[in-house]
């Protein structure tokens, strides 16, 4: 074989680089790239969003009422769903000490749920002192406590 038909196959095989318009778009979505070339992360995409979600009110009151929900339901699973609810809370704040407040405020709407859930024993669980402070402790502290991850992103 000579040098030239070596060459002529190389060229033939490899693919040109024009685009259109059209196409440079689909091409950025199944690369991982965006149009100047960087790359675009898993963990940038959503910090993008997530600050969109906190600079909008609406979006914002209702990203927190959808959370809530998850968190709830979380926390109705095991005790760690309450940290977990914070930390769901405390992402779509508008701020870190708005984070706090509103884990607080999902620690009271949960353990007011879990006091309607309680029926007619309510009275007699709260007779059963350092459990109660047990119980309203980590109902509130607990979501605080996730909602700290707010500082952190």
């Amino acid at each position: 074989m000579n040098a030239g038909s070596a060459d002529g196959d190389r060229a033939a095989s490899e693919p040109t680089a024009v685009a259109t318009a059209a196409d440079d778009t689909d091409t950025d979505a199944d690369t991982g790239t965006d149009a100047d070339g960087g790359n675009r992360s898993l963990v940038a995409e959503l910090g993008r969003r997530l600050e969109a979600v906190r600079a909008d009110p609406r979006q914002r009151a209702v990203a927190i009422a959808l959370t809530t929900v998850i968190g709830l339901a979380l926390a109705w699973l095991h005790w760690f769903g309450l940290v977990l609810a914070g930390a769901l809370v405390g992402l779509v704040s508008a701020s870190p000490w708005r984070a706090l407040a509103t884990a607080a405020g999902f620690g009271l709407v949960a353990l007011g749920l879990f006091v309607v859930s309680l029926g007619g024993a309510t009275a007699t669980v709260l007779e059963m002192r350092p459990v109660v402070y047990l119980t309203v402790g980590s109902a509130i502290g607990l979501p605080m406590l996730g909602s700290l991850v707010r500082g952190l992103v």
